[in-house]
């Protein structure tokens, strides 16, 4: 017995061996080889990464678009490609059915179609080869709001040919979602690194070997104290050294109860999700707002408004932690129309201060995106 012999009654013999452990498991041999369970275009039999979907869904990545950075959330990543795929294969079946349409019509002899019709079959031939190649680039559609407006952006996600994303570092999360691709990481810190686990990541840490706060970027707190003994730790206390209710950010009260309820009320404007522009119903609360502002001012000499922004929890926390401070802008902008000159501080926290901690329904997330208001006198 030759050689090639001896290969060919091994190759059977391994084919056997495939359709008895197939038979076993009640699948098709054919089945083994086209099941793709991430859908990633790799056949799970030749799949090193076959979790593609898992590992993503959930994660974030960054697109620029016009100069400016978008934060992306990947959901449900298999279906989005899924989807993608059937819509290009729509467009072909389209394109192909427009084809045989004209070809009928000179019963299937392309030389007799017209130049106009010869035109317009050399054109879908075209578009059709263009999109066949699109089904072989694997690409999530995401949505981003640019000026006012949801966009889709399509990403491209190239898996190799065994299935597995480009991943520099070789620590087991994809460049594309690795916050540190350069330097070996851990999924829950996305590919970075926490060395005084403090959960602030070792690249975005100004202490990296001491452990602090996420708020001072990393670094111990100095102001965890309370000198007036108020209730307000020094850090959130506006008036660290004079004893004042938490409701007025640690400071004295300047308002009756009546004017304090206009307080309140303000701080409750109202704003879309996901924007930072004041609805309508806004505007007569905030005018009474200014009204007090100014009267208070005849009262005391060193006026001051501090403004802190918050959201509910949609969108991630970096957008959220810019919305929140764009809605501080948007009130503090709309009182100095209103002819407020004095000095407003503004700040946002995104979702980190919840004033709802669970969010169970449409009016639990209208009252985390708020306006917290505090007037207090610098004397």
């Amino acid at each position: 017995m030759n050689i090639h012999s001896t290969k060919l009654i091994f190759c059977f013999l391994i084919i056997c061996l495939i359709g008895q452990y197939a038979q076993a498991q009640n699948i098709t041999v054919s089945n083994y080889y086209k099941e793709d369970r991430d859908g990633d275009g790799v056949p799970d039999v030749r799949d090193q990464c076959p979790d593609t979907d898992k590992n993503l869904n959930g994660q974030e990545f960054v697109v620029n678009v016009d100069g400016k950075e978008y934060t992306i959330k990947i959901v449900d990543l298999k279906a989005n490609f899924e989807l993608r795929r059937r819509r290009i294969l729509v467009e072909i079946s389209r394109l192909d059915k427009e084809n045989r349409a004209m070809l009928r019509e000179v019963n299937n002899k392309p030389e007799k179609l017209s130049a106009e019709q010869q035109q317009q079959k050399a054109l879908n031939d075209s578009l059709m080869t263009q999109k066949r190649g699109l089904l072989s680039n694997l690409a999530y559609e995401g949505k981003i709001e640019v000026n006012g407006k949801t966009e889709v952006i399509e990403v491209m996600i190239g898996v190799d040919e065994w299935g597995c994303l480009p991943d520099r570092d070789r620590d087991g999360i994809p460049d594309l979602v690795d916050k540190c691709p350069d330097n070996p990481g851990i999924p829950r810190y996305f590919g970075c690194n926490d060395r005084d686990g403090d959960t602030v990541l070792d690249h975005e840490d100004d202490c990296p070997d001491e452990p602090g706060l996420v708020e001072l970027k990393g670094c111990p707190d100095k102001g965890l104290g309370d000198r007036d003994n108020d209730g307000t730790i020094d850090r959130d206390d506006l008036c660290p050294d004079v004893f004042g209710p938490k409701e007025n950010k640690g400071c004295p009260e300047l308002v009756s109860k009546e004017e304090k309820k206009i307080i309140d009320a303000a701080s409750k404007v109202l704003f879309d999700s996901g924007k930072a522009t004041l609805r309508p119903e806004s505007f007569g609360i905030l005018d009474e707002l200014a009204t007090l502002i100014l009267k208070l001012n005849e009262k005391y000499d060193k006026l001051k408004i501090s403004l802190e922004g918050h959201t509910d929890t949609d969108g991630t926390s970096e957008s959220n932690l810019e919305l929140s401070r764009n809605r501080s802008r948007t009130v503090k902008e709309y009182l100095i129309s209103k002819g407020i000159n004095l000095k407003i501080a503004t700040a946002g926290y995104g979702e980190e201060r919840l004033k709802v901690p669970v969010e169970r329904s449409p009016a639990d997330k209208q009252a985390n995106r708020r306006v917290e208001i505090a007037i207090t006198n610098e004397e």
